[in-house]
């Protein structure tokens, strides 16, 4: 365990891709910025909320008042939850290019703002949910939700993706299940941000030692004959580079250095 006084001998992203050392990194810190007499506040579950409701609640106190981050959903919830007296201005030349490619998107595809629309009902249920958020994925890789499912999409452009000399699994669209997953959680965060408490545990997300996580889909990504035969021949043992780590699954005896 690292404490004030530890010098680091490896990368932050390497150190923070542990949860202890995560949680103790941020305890280290909140403290050092205490003593310094710098008010902290912890967010339990969503940090871009707690730090767009906090610039909000202060914001009668002074001129102006800057919040710094780089994820756009900050400028999101600002321009959604700011009052109408409330100016928000973006210094951040360089927003996320693909959140904002895909609000164009939606803006000329009035279809689909109407499908999204579901988000917003806090009454929806998770049939509509999921409806909803699979017909959005269909469109957004290119195929009709009114003639496909997400599972058809998902086979025909493996068929064209497998043609070709390269190409890369995960590029393909998710399946339903997974799909189906991410709707709830999504729709599970809008909901939280429009001030609308919602059971996590029913809307895609489980509990762990660490916290609330990503509840895993149920359904593999492709029958268990195919999967067996993704491998790699990496002699220094399977890394990021390994076909089955790309295609997000355990090494298989096929692999050769491992063996599964």
């Amino acid at each position: 365990m690292f404490h004030e006084e530890t010098v680091l001998q490896y990368t932050k992203e390497k150190l923070l891709a542990n949860e202890c050392n995560k949680k103790r990194f941020i305890e280290l810190l909140k403290k050092a910025l205490q003593k310094a007499n710098i008010c902290v506040q912890q967010a339990v579950e969503d940090a871009d909320l707690t730090i767009v409701n906090t610039a909000i609640s202060v914001a009668p106190q002074y001129d102006y008042g800057p919040v710094v981050g780089e994820d756009i959903d900050l400028l999101v919830l600002l321009t959604a939850l700011a009052s109408t007296h409330m100016v928000v201005i973006s210094h951040q030349h360089c927003l996320a290019k693909v959140k904002t490619n895909l609000l164009v998107y939606f803006l000329k595809h009035e279809e689909l703002l109407n499908r999204a629309a579901t988000f917003l009902n806090p009454q929806a249920t998770t049939e509509q949910v999921t409806e909803a958020g699979e017909n959005v994925l269909v469109a957004l890789y290119g195929g009709d939700p009114a003639t496909q499912n997400l599972d058809e999409l998902r086979y025909h452009s493996f068929v064209k993706a497998a043609a070709k000399t390269k190409f890369n699994l995960a590029r393909l669209p998710p399946n339903t299940d997974v799909a189906q997953l991410h709707a709830m959680r999504s729709y599970h965060q809008l909901q939280i941000w429009l001030g609308n408490e919602k059971d996590s545990l029913k809307w895609g997300w489980m509990h762990n030692p660490s916290g609330l996580f990503p509840k895993k889909s149920e359904k593999d990504p492709a029958p268990e004959s195919l999967l067996q035969c993704i491998s790699c021949t990496r002699k220094k043992g399977c890394t990021n580079a390994c076909g089955r780590r790309k295609a997000g699954q355990h090494c298989s005896l096929l692999c050769k250095h491992c063996i599964g």
